[in-house]
């Protein structure tokens, strides 16, 4: 090669690394944010160092989960991790291989004063049932028309639409409402009823269908992502936002 060349590419700068947009909405207490409200916790990490195996850039969008939605089906980002799918999700929700963790269990939440005891599925069917909007819980009440829900956009608005009566009892995944249930603010104010749902379908991350970038990618973060539960980092991970959660002072 000759000389000028050589040098020409010695001072050309390095080819840009590839964008990797990540859609984050907060939900305690994998997703969650830092004292100076940047985006933190398990599920972050877990998508920052898979950014980082697979040599990509990581965006992180914060939006309301709603939005995060609209983004993966829009494309306009290209991963995210702690939604569910389902019929009206599968046009534009692909879950990579692995699985990451077991699936979760969904709890019901009642205010702290209320003398009713639901010990069973039925006995939520006179209720009023809180929910956050976009959020799927598990297979036969997504699909039970007989349910009366009320929607609030977030779950810190759900909680406190639990107070104020405006529903009589809360859907919430069992984690995040063991992470708000640490908080000082909600001390006192709810309490878990007896009933619970076991959801077993396995945690997964997601990608878009409509992402092109996704698409190209999915081969390189699936084999990422196996790596990354095969030698524990996964596990290391989320064993240590439990550990901090368990530190935290119960209510």
């Amino acid at each position: 090669m000759p000389l000028f060349l050589l040098v020409l590419v010695m001072l050309a700068p390095p080819a840009q690394a590839q964008r990797l947009v990540f859609a984050f909405n907060t939900a305690e207490p994998y997703k969650v944010l830092d004292a100076a409200g940047r985006p933190a916790g398990a599920y972050v990490d877990i998508i920052r160092e898979l950014a980082r195996r697979s040599q990509l850039v990581l965006e992180i969008e914060q939006v309301p989960l709603k939005r995060v939605l609209a983004m993966m089906e829009t494309g306009s980002a290209d991963i995210s991790i702690g939604v569910k799918g389902g019929p009206d999700r599968d046009a534009y929700l692909e879950f990579i291989d692995p699985p990451f963790a077991p699936g979760s269990r969904t709890v019901v939440l009642q205010r702290s004063n209320d003398p009713r005891v639901p010990q069973r599925y039925e006995d939520l069917l006179p209720l009023s049932v809180g929910v956050v909007e976009g959020v799927h819980y598990f297979p036969q009440f997504d699909a039970d028309n007989r349910m009366r829900r009320d929607a609030a956009p977030t779950i810190d608005m759900a909680l406190r639409k639990l107070l104020a009566k405006r529903f009589d009892v809360l859907l919430i995944n069992a984690l995040q409402a063991q992470g708000e249930l640490r908080e000082s603010r909600y001390r006192g104010l709810y309490r878990q009823a007896r009933v619970s749902f076991e959801f077993g379908g396995q945690r997964r991350i997601a990608i878009s269908r409509h992402s092109v970038v996704a698409q190209q990618l999915k081969g390189v973060l699936s084999q990422q992502l196996a790596a990354m539960v095969k030698d524990g980092t996964i596990r290391r991970l989320l064993a240590k936002a439990d550990a901090e959660m368990a530190i935290r002072p119960l209510p």
